[in-house]
């Protein structure tokens, strides 16, 4: 097996497995929590730092979960064992959380103030969540009005954020 039929088969059981569940939390807890720090941020500074330190904590509990929580179905691997494991096959609420921390970033870059960054950010993650649930639903053989309704059921979840956003903006 060449290189890219590895690149390939790992990210055939990453989608396969729980990543894309795991991405979509990463997205919503960053989402979150910019939505929550960039209220009374005066510099996207604090906004990027205090969203990458809350996904790496939250990253680090799941990480944790599954370490210790997995030992009471299996007995037969050490704690140390489960933890590199699960340190391994747990980035997706990692990962999940930088295209919400780089749009905002491009976002200022742009010159956009922090508050229509953040509201840029969390656009994206409400089209990221759609995006998301469109496809999960479309290979599962979901068409027509019911895949629609599927796909704005979980954009809804991103525009509950943005009412947050609204909410401690106002």
């Amino acid at each position: 097996m060449n290189l890219e039929q590895q690149r390939f088969s790992r990210v055939d059981r990453f989608v396969r497995n729980k990543g894309p569940a795991e991405i979509l939390y990463g997205a919503l807890v960053s989402s979150v929590v910019l939505a929550a720090t960039s209220a009374g941020a005066e510099s996207g500074d604090i906004v990027v730092l205090a969203t990458a330190l809350v996904s790496v904590t939250y990253w680090l509990a799941h990480v944790y979960a599954d370490a210790i929580g997995g030992r009471f179905e299996d007995v037969e691997h050490s704690s140390g064992s489960r933890l590199k494991h699960a340190l391994r096959n747990n980035t997706g609420v990692l990962l999940g959380s930088l295209p919400v921390l780089a749009v905002f970033s491009l976002g200022r870059l742009l010159g956009l103030g922090v508050v229509d960054a953040a509201f840029l950010a969390l656009w994206f993650t409400v089209a990221l969540l759609a995006a998301v649930a469109a496809l999960a639903a479309h290979r599962a053989g979901v068409r027509g009005a019911a895949l629609v309704g599927e796909s704005l059921l979980a954009a809804g979840f991103g525009l509950l954020v943005i009412v947050l956003k609204y909410l401690l903006s106002h």
